[in-house]
């Protein structure tokens, strides 16, 4: 990817609630800034679904009010019956890091 200092690369290792720290994105770059800077995020996360991939998805979409850049949904391991951990990896899009989604965003509490 990128190099120069830059943040590349995110692992966020809470399944129980990472999910809910990815608004950290939501205007985090200036818009010169943006374009060398892109974000790869690795988030954990418990879905208590029986369609855990959709679940991690949305919720991750939920927080940043975007959908995120080439997501990819990993299982990781069924930790209850009907509970599995996932690990989501994506892209930050571009628009999120510059905050243009603050108005369709969610807050989520």
């Amino acid at each position: 990817m990128f190099s120069g200092g830059q943040i590349q690369y995110v692992l966020m290792n809470l399944p129980a609630s990472a999910t809910e720290f990815l608004d950290v994105f939501v205007g985090l770059y200036s818009v010169e800034k943006v374009s060398q800077c892109p974000i790869k995020v690795f988030c954990y996360h418990f879905a208590h679904v029986d369609s855990p991939e959709e679940s991690t998805l949305e919720a991750v979409k939920e927080v940043l009010g975007a959908e995120p850049e080439n997501p990819f949904v990993h299982l990781v391991r069924k930790t209850a019956p009907k509970t599995w951990m996932t690990c989501i990896e994506f892209v930050v899009p571009q628009s999120v890091l510059r905050g243009e989604n603050l108005a369709k965003r969610t807050k989520t509490e």
